[in-house]
């Protein structure tokens, strides 16, 4: 409801601020406020500089060494990360650069719970586009993910992606069979399990 200028002043205000204590809600408030503003091509460079923000804290680390097995920083850093993802595609979902780096995340980025997050936001914001069939299929077989932890905590890519082909993608022709060489071959024994469990819905 304020002119756009004003609001540029507000963002320069948030980004600003250290967040670093408080999970970086200020840049999740400007992202916010900016997905209010209706013509943001006349704050083109405010907008972009908070873009770049968000993108820096999917590379978010605490400066500390900690275990992947210390759940509360693991926690953090995976939610702060996690969250980025989805601000971005939310706000910037019509931009075709965002729509690249998404992809981009999903398939080569070298945090878990990045990836994961991205293919689960491709999938809520670009429902149902043929074209990222192949991306979840390369997903579910390739994602480098390793188990062996509270899949609550960790969720695997390789299920996320899974299950995304077995809701969108229901008849396409290699959805059963992944589906079968997943419940048999993955080396995560809760893909495996997932898998399992949908073949057995499929049979009945």
């Amino acid at each position: 409801m304020i002119e756009a200028k004003f609001v540029s002043e507000i963002l320069d205000y948030l980004m600003a601020q250290d967040g670093g204590e408080k999970k970086f809600i200020n840049l999740f408030l400007a992202a916010k406020c900016l997905a209010e503003v209706r013509n943001r091509s006349v704050i083109a460079s405010v907008a972009n500089k908070l873009l770049d923000k968000l993108k820096d804290l999917t590379k978010y680390d605490l400066w500390y060494y900690y275990s992947f097995f210390d759940h509360k920083e693991t926690k953090l850093v995976q939610e702060v990360r996690t969250q980025a993802v989805a601000t971005i595609a939310a706000i910037w979902k019509d931009n075709s650069d965002v729509l690249h780096w998404l992809k981009d995340r999903a398939t080569a980025d070298n945090q878990g719970d990045v990836r994961g997050a991205a293919i689960q936001v491709l999938a809520k914001h670009f429902r149902n586009q043929p074209e990222l069939f192949e991306i979840y299929y390369n997903c579910a077989v390739n994602d480098s993910f390793e188990g062996g932890h509270d899949p609550r905590s960790h969720p695997n890519p390789r299920r996320i992606a899974l299950e995304i082909i077995i809701k969108q993608f229901p008849q396409h022709p290699q959805t059963l069979p992944l589906l079968s060489d997943k419940a048999e071959n993955d080396p995560d024994e809760e893909v495996r399990k997932f898998a399992q469990e949908k073949l057995a819905e499929l049979e009945k």
